[in-house]
C-alpha cells in the first residue's frame, strides 16, 4: 500500500474551541506512523489541562505557513467533529470528495448534527461514528468503525498498585452531566465505602490515581461507553456504567457492567447500589471479568488494531 501523508485536525466552532477531544486525534496520527509508516500530523489550536501529547500546536510549535504547505501535499485530511473553517486555516482548496472524512468525537458533533447530516446528503462528507454509540450512529449512519485509540502502552507504563482498601472512584470534567448526583446519593449511604473523586487533572496524574482503585464509576447519563470504561479494562478495575442495548448489540460480549434500567430491570441508582455492594462483599470472585475486559480492550482498541482499520478506510476513501 501506498505511504499517505495525512493531516488530523481538531475542531474548530464556537463553544468546543481547537482542543483534540480524548487525545484522538494524536493518537491516531501517532498510529498511523508508527504501525503503518505514514507521515501523519495532529493540529490542534489550544491546549488544555489535560496534559496530553500534541504534535502541533497552532502559533505555538508550528505557523501558519508550515500547515498550508504541509496539508498541500497531503493525499487525506481527517477533522475532528467538522471540517475546519477557520478564515486562517482553511482547507476547501485541497479537499476533494474522497479525500477526507469527519471523525465523530463528541460534544461537537452531537451540537451540530443537522450540519452533519446535511453535508453528508449534500456534499458527500463522509463521517465516521463509533458504532456503539447509539446517538450519534442512529442519527448520522455514518461510516461505523471504532477508532477509538486507548494508550495501552503508556497506561501499563505509569499505572499504579491498587489502594490496600477497598476503593470507588468517579473521574469526570462535569459531574452533573454525568451521574454525579446518583453517585454521591449511593456513597453518602455507605460510609463504609471509601471513594475518590477526581477532576481537574492532567490525564497522566488522573490515570496514576485512578488505578489505585477497584472500581470506577463512568458516565450514568450516557448509554454507551467512555474512555473512563476501556482504561478500566487496562487498570484491571471494574466499570459501572449506563450501556443500553445497542452496545451490546454490536459488541454482545462487551465484558463491563452495565446499570441501564433496560439491561437490570432497577433504576440507575438501584443498578448503582446493588453494583457496587456486590463488588465490595465479593471482589475476588470477580477476577476473571478484568482478565476478560483487558483482553478485550487490548485486542480492539490498542494503536496497532486501529491504525489496520485506517489504512483500509484511506483506501477505500481514495478509490471510491
Amino acid at each position: 500500500m501506498s505511504r499517505e501523508q495525512v493531516l488530523v485536525v481538531s475542531c474548530i466552532m464556537p463553544g468546543i474551541g481547537g482542543q483534540d477531544s480524548g487525545n484522538q486525534g494524536f493518537l491516531a496520527a501517532r498510529a498511523m506512523r508508527r504501525h503503518l509508516g505514514w507521515d501523519a500530523k495532529c493540529l490542534v489550536f489550544q491546549r488544555n489541562y489535560l496534559g496530553y501529547d500534541y504534535d502541533w500546536v497552532y502559533r505555538e510549535n508550528v505557523t501558519r505557513d508550515i500547515v498550508m504547505d504541509y496539508a498541500k501535499d497531503c493525499s487525506f485530511f481527517v477533522f475532528m467533529d467538522c471540517v475546519a473553517t477557520d478564515p486562517a486555516v482553511r482547507f476547501n482548496d485541497f479537499l476533494t470528495r474522497d479525500n477526507h472524512c469527519v471523525l465523530g468525537v463528541g460534544s461537537g458533533l452531537r451540537r451540530s448534527v443537522d450540519y452533519t447530516l446535511m453535508n453528508q446528503i449534500k456534499r458527500n462528507v463522509r463521517v465516521i461514528v463509533p458504532p456503539q454509540d447509539e446517538s450519534l450512529c442512529t442519527q448520522l449512519c455514518g461510516v461505523p468503525f471504532d477508532f477509538v485509540i486507548i494508550d495501552i502502552d503508556k497506561i501499563d507504563a505509569i499505572k499504579e498498585d491498587k489502594n490496600n482498601e477497598f476503593t470507588v472512584c468517579h473521574a469526570h470534567t462535569s459531574p452533573s452531566t454525568k451521574g454525579g448526583d446518583v453517585i454521591q446519593s449511593v456513597l453518602a449511604d455507605h460510609p463504609e465505602i471509601k471513594s475518590d473523586e477526581i477532576h481537574s487533572l492532567p490525564w497522566p496524574e488522573a490515570i496514576k490515581r485512578k488505578s489505585r482503585a477497584h472500581v470506577i464509576i463512568d458516565s450514568l447519563t450516557m448509554p454507551t461507553y467512555g474512555l473512563n470504561t476501556l482504561e478500566s479494562g487496562v487498570l484491571r478495575q471494574h466499570c459501572i456504567t449506563n450501556i443500553g442495548p445497542w452496545c451490546y448489540m454490536i459488541h454482545p460480549d462487551f465484558p463491563f457492567m452495565s446499570v441501564n434500567p433496560l439491561v437490570t430491570g432497577k433504576s440507575v441508582r438501584d443498578g448503582v447500589e446493588s453494583s457496587l455492594l456486590d463488588l465490595y462483599n465479593n471482589l475476588d470472585s470477580y477476577d476473571h471479568v478484568l482478565d476478560e475486559a483487558d483482553r478485550w480492550v487490548r485486542s480492539h482498541h490498542h494503536s496497532s488494531v486501529v491504525a489496520e482499520k485506517w489504512k483500509w478506510y484511506v483506501k477505500w476513501s481514495l478509490n471510491r
